[in-house]
């Protein structure tokens, strides 16, 4: 007996929640994206969001 192949994923984005994918469709259709760049730019904003807020320490007036 043969194993089953994996199917390929629809789109270049690895391991997409529910949430995220409903988010990203809608965020697609309101600027005239595709569901992968939108998901592409979310990701980058998240990535560039942890990296500014996780600076630790005080701000100095």
């Amino acid at each position: 007996m043969a194993k089953k192949k994996s199917k390929p994923e629809p789109s270049g984005i690895s391991a997409v929640s529910a949430a995220e994918a409903y988010e990203a469709t809608y965020f697609a259709r309101k600027c005239g994206l595709t569901r992968d760049e939108a998901l592409k730019i979310m990701r980058e904003a998240q990535g560039w969001a942890s990296t500014t807020t996780s600076s630790g320490g005080e701000r100095k007036s």
